[in-house]
């Protein structure tokens, strides 16, 4: 990992250009759900889950299994339930998602709907893979996929709020509004990718995005805790130069930390079933977003927040001088007041312009005059060693 041990790195200077590539993500990602949707599953949606399992396994490959979802597409229609999704998963093993049916369509019951797939399926596929099992049923109603939906958005609300107070307690406020936006923008691509990867969303995806806010947290809590570090060792030093130091002291653990986390969750995404792949994919997606925001977002902020307030101080409230103007005037006044041969009237000037004490222009008189005295001694002892110089030759 000595790359990542690299000390030349810029990052903060190049903060423009990893905001934009975040916004870039986030405008693509965000169009396509604004266009395409969310595919919500039966948790949010209400409905019914019924997972099946053949005694005989598809053993035809890629162009069976599709031939397979077709053939059981046609018989759901016919029972009309064409809005129900459906997927394979292993070899010998149907997830069929019905959404909950309005009243236009004919209400029915779990159970009916149940017993209609079942002996569709039965008579179309029996002979060939089998007895066909129910090995899981789940009915979420309408209304508790509305609340499901609402208490998952409390939660992601009520988390970021405690995040601000914590981060504001522990660091500063600018610290906690840039974790907060670092946090806004994983949710944000992981909505996109979820969008454009068609993953179901269902009561995991909730567990998997408050799993990611809290990974992502820890990874910026650890970066701002050592540029608070810094700060007190580094004092006097720029504040960009101590953020983007703290980066890369702690990028190499950055890295370390996401590649082990990524790696099993890898291959749970190849080698788990239809029901765990989702998930895996979630919290691929937004702890890789994580490590990125913490690095490339959050405290790229913090440098821009910085700059921008020194900006402001600098220049001053409406209607006054600025700090450095005011600094400037202050000291050719004194200047001023040092040169002038009356020293109590400049005196009373400087002071009264620049908002300086008397106890500290009498000062800075005192040390000019006592220091154009010994220039005036210098100057006389060198005219009494010129004018003693021709005598001694003579004697000589």
């Amino acid at each position: 990992m000595d790359f990542f041990r690299r000390q030349d790195w810029d990052i903060v200077g190049k903060a423009w250009l990893w905001l934009g590539i975040s916004a870039v993500t986030l405008v693509i990602g965000m169009t396509w759900w604004a266009v395409a949707g969310l595919n919500l599953g039966v948790d949010f949606t209400g409905g019914v889950l019924l997972r099946y399992q053949f005694d005989l396994p598809i053993s035809g490959g890629r162009a069976e299994e599709a031939q397979l979802l077709g053939q059981i597409r046609a018989m759901l229609a016919e029972h009309k339930l064409a809005k129900s999704q459906i997927q394979l998963s292993g070899n010998n093993q149907l997830f069929v998602r019905v959404p909950a049916r309005g009243d236009e369509e004919g209400a029915t019951s779990a159970a009916d709907v149940e017993k209609s797939i079942h002996d569709g399926l039965d008579g179309l596929l029996g002979d060939k893979y089998g007895a066909i099992t129910v090995v899981g049923s789940e009915t979420v109603g309408p209304i508790v996929g509305k609340q499901l939906r609402d208490q998952a958005l409390y939660a992601l609300v009520l988390g970021c709020l405690l995040i601000l107070v914590y981060i504001t307690i522990r660091y500063e406020f600018r610290f906690a509004v840039a974790s907060i936006l670092a946090l806004l923008h994983d949710v944000g691509i992981i909505i996109g990718a979820v969008a454009i990867l068609r993953i179901e969303l269902d009561t995991s995806f909730v567990a998997a995005l408050l799993t990611i806010i809290g990974y992502s947290i820890n990874d910026t809590v650890v970066i701002f805790d050592r540029i608070r570090e810094n700060r007190r060792l580094r004092r006097g030093a720029p504040f960009a130069e101590t953020v983007n130091a703290s980066l890369l002291q702690t990028m190499a653990r950055s890295i370390n930390t996401i590649l082990t986390t990524l790696l099993p969750l890898i291959a749970l995404a190849i080698l788990g079933g239809a029901s765990i792949r989702g998930f895996a994919l979630t919290l691929i997606i937004g702890i890789a977003s994580g490590a990125y925001s913490s690095i490339f977002n959050a405290s790229p902020v913090l440098v821009l927040w910085d700059r921008y307030s020194a900006r402001k101080r600098q220049a001053g409230r409406p209607g006054r001088p600025s700090d450095s103007r005011r600094a400037t005037r202050r000291r050719a006044e004194v200047e001023d007041a040092v040169e002038d041969e009356d020293a109590e009237a400049a005196e009373d000037e400087v002071a009264a312009a620049a908002g300086a004490t008397r106890l500290s222009a009498r000062e800075t008189i005192r040390q000019a005059e006592a220091r154009e005295r010994e220039e005036q001694r210098e100057e006389r002892r060198e005219r009494r060693k010129k004018r003693a110089a021709p005598g001694k030759k003579r004697r000589h």
